[in-house]
């Protein structure tokens, strides 16, 4: 007996077994005289039910086949077994000879490949819509080599950066750095966020288009390695925010509109009261910590009533605009600032001023009003508009405030009234020189 044949056939039959393998053996006449429990699962006939049975009745493999094969044969093919499962299986059929070439019957090997198929058939469809969903993906999609060229992208990326197709961008765009980005320091950016952090999460930039205009975009990417784990290059994609951008700049002007016309006085044009109160606050502090004067000139229409009831609202309207205006000319330097009070009342700050230099404005601007000959011929200060000025100046110190200097030129207003208007006077408190 051979006893190394027997060990080899057990060890055939072992692995047969493990791979869920039908095999089957019938004679000459195709009567089945081996069927293993591979068979028995896969055809649904035990081992009792097939023995001794035509091959050709439990398999689907017919007779004429069968009796005719003289050589190794595969066919793939779909079957409903005994217990009603319809199945796809691959099956190999040969005769078995004798030495002397003898057919001896025929050995089957047959194996189910449904669910094989079905995944197949499943990984196919999820091929089909991945590249459904690359080709209309409403964002642009790319892959880029370690070359830095670009190997892959779908229609949208190649639109949006004004390329007349994918093929057109993966011809023409062999460096990606320099040709995708509208700004070297935002490309020199990108890449060093994948070389270092092997990804770049929500960076907003602005892509060149073919043209060199630009497209505002939010861009993601990742770096892509190879079977050795080596890298080579990265995926990405791009979202056109060209359009959120444009909406935000439009907010933005218009808040800064806002902003401006919220400390701008509607009807002379010139700063208003809340952004003179900003500013002599901010100028005071900065004053604290330098060490240095400020002042404060406090302006008032003489006699402003009168000229409203002699000439009309509208007429007063247009006075205080040309007062206004005057002022603001008279104030050259960059941090001065010239302000609506209140009314018919003006003021103006003037940072790193003494009240020498305070005097000095407030008398040019006295002149400068005067100097309009706006006809007043009910006021009590002469026969034509003119300014009565209150002039303050302090270094701010731990013993007073913004506040005392706006009442110290307050004060100096009340006596440049009380002396017969038209006129600049000086604070009696707290001077410095």
């Amino acid at each position: 007996m051979d006893y190394k044949l027997i060990d080899r056939i057990l060890a055939l039959s072992n692995l047969m077994g493990q791979a869920d393998l039908a095999y089957i053996e019938a004679g000459p006449e195709l009567h089945v005289s081996s069927w293993n429990p591979g068979a028995a699962k896969l055809f649904g006939y035990s081992e009792d039910e097939a023995m001794g049975r035509f091959l050709n009745e439990l398999i689907p493999v017919n007779k004429r086949d069968l009796t005719a094969c003289r050589s190794n044969q595969f066919l793939t093919c779909s079957h409903v077994n005994a217990k009603g499962e319809n199945i796809l299986c691959d099956i190999h059929y040969a005769p078995i000879m004798n030495t002397k070439g003898e057919k001896l019957g025929v050995a089957v090997l047959a194996k189910d490949i449904s669910q094989r198929v079905r995944e197949k058939e499943s990984l196919r469809k999820q091929e089909e819509n991945l590249k459904d969903i690359f080709g209309f993906a409403p964002i642009g999609i790319y892959s880029v080599n370690q070359a830095g060229r670009i190997v892959s992208a779908n229609p949208e990326y190649a639109w949006m950066l004004g390329y007349e197709s994918a093929e057109a961008i993966m011809e023409q765009v062999s460096d990606f750095a320099a040709q995708t980005f509208f700004d070297a320091d935002k490309a020199e950016a990108f890449m060093l966020g994948i070389r270092e952090s092997e990804q770049v999460i929500r960076f907003r930039c602005r892509l060149k288009r073919k043209d060199n205009s630009f497209v505002w975009a939010l861009c993601y990417a990742k770096t892509s390695w190879d079977e050795h784990r080596r890298r080579n290059g990265f995926n990405g994609f791009s979202i056109d925010i060209s359009e959120t951008v444009r909406a935000e700049q439009e907010i933005k002007k218009a808040n800064e509109k806002l902003k401006m016309l919220s400390v701008i006085d509607g009807l002379t044009q010139i700063p208003n009261r809340r952004r003179f109160d900003e500013y002599l606050s901010s100028e005071w502090r900065r004053h604290y910590r330098e060490m240095k004067p400020i002042s404060v000139i406090l302006c008032d229409i003489d006699c402003f009533k009168l000229y409203n009831d002699s000439y009309g609202h509208p007429a007063g309207d247009e006075c205080l605009k040309q007062v206004a205006m005057s002022i603001s000319d008279c104030v050259n330097r960059a941090s001065d600032l010239a302000a609506r009070y209140g009314g018919e009342e003006f003021v103006v700050v003037l940072p790193g001023t003494d009240r020498k230099g305070a005097m000095a404005v407030a008398e040019d601007i006295r002149t400068k009003i005067q100097g309009l000959e706006i006809r007043h011929e009910t006021s009590t200060a002469g026969s034509c508009i003119t300014l009565s000025l209150g002039v303050a100046s302090l270094v701010p110190s731990v013993d007073n405030s913004a506040e005392d200097l706006v009442a110290l030129a307050d004060e100096a207003l009340y006596r440049a009234k009380e002396n017969g208007r038209n006129q600049s006077v000086e604070s009696t408190g707290f001077k410095t020189s």
